[in-house]
């Protein structure tokens, strides 16, 4: 079951929004992180240090310095910590590229519907599983929202357990490999997998390599979006 505190729940939907290139760049995803409170910014840093598909390329406090940051960085997701004025948000995305997915975390949550660069809002209480994972789905070019979604215009539903980045059901997976699944699709490192698993962690990458070659994907990012759309968090 998803962990407490963040709205990955059933009522949440994913959307594919154009993009996408950092799922499956070299290196993982570019973060930058923009927060008032340096201190928060080192605790967030650190929090993330473990998980090795996420690269921090720089970080400071919302102004002109974070802005020529993020044009010479050029990241794939950009994360707001702890702004608490939706003019401070808004404030920061009209300096930044419109097309830059963007996350906000613990604050004010801004109206998506002003600024489409916003991929979504987490809760001050997520964990860093939670973060990496939301990370890793908007450089993928998914956003999280409340409520249901409606569906486009002629498009047919799709049948749960289907998804779109693999035609392989979740029923096709052995016992484990669904441990694995579940554990890699909310962000945890395989350092973490193998403390849960009780497993060596040589064996646990053997367990992701076999899971994303029988599940047909390219990368850990595409396992956390399978699980989205199969229905399994």
């Amino acid at each position: 079951m998803p962990e407490a505190g963040i709205d990955f729940v059933p009522s949440a939907k994913l959307r594919v929004l154009p993009g996408g290139a950092a799922a499956s760049a070299p290196g993982g995803v570019r973060l930058f992180l923009v927060g008032g409170d340096a201190l928060a910014r080192a605790g967030v840093r650190s929090l993330l240090d473990s998980h090795d598909d996420i690269t921090f390329v720089g970080d400071d406090e919302p102004g002109p310095r974070a802005v020529a940051a993020l044009r010479a960085h050029r990241p794939d997701v950009l994360v707001l910590h702890g702004l608490r004025e939706p003019r401070e948000v808004a404030a920061v995305l009209e300096d930044v590229d419109p097309a830059l997915p963007v996350l906000t975390v613990g604050g004010c949550e801004p109206d998506a519907r002003t600024a489409p660069a916003l991929h979504g809002h987490l809760p001050a209480t997520t964990t860093a599983r939670q973060l990496a994972a939301a990370v890793s789905l908007a450089a993928a070019g998914y956003a999280l929202a409340r409520g249901p979604l409606p569906a486009a215009a002629g498009a047919p539903a799709r049948p749960r357990g289907t998804t779109s980045v693999s035609d392989v059901p979740p029923d096709a997976l052995t016992g484990r490999e669904g441990q694995v699944l579940d554990l890699v699709s909310r962000g945890l490192s395989n350092t973490e997998i193998a403390q849960s698993l009780t497993l060596s962690e040589h064996t646990v990458k053997t367990h992701v390599q076999n899971l994303l070659h029988k599940l047909h994907l390219r990368n850990r990012v595409h396992v956390a979006i399978y699980a989205f759309e199969a229905g399994l968090r």
